[in-house]
């Protein structure tokens, strides 16, 4: 699932998505975060963006 990084809308339960495009491309600091070469910043800037997104019904 999270291979094919073309794939904007993610699923998470029965009717709920997630649009990690839209959640990294939101957050300031994990859009930010993506254009260093700090892999462990990088990776918890992305990993909170992700936990502060919020899924949609679909």
């Amino acid at each position: 699932m999270l291979a094919n990084l073309t794939t904007e809308a993610y699923p998470l339960a029965k009717g709920w998505t997630l649009d990690l495009v839209e959640t990294i491309r939101t957050n300031e600091r994990a859009a930010e975060a993506l254009k260093t070469d700090k892999a462990a910043w990088k990776r918890n800037m992305v990993r909170t963006a992700i936990l502060l997104a919020h899924p949609v019904r679909g």
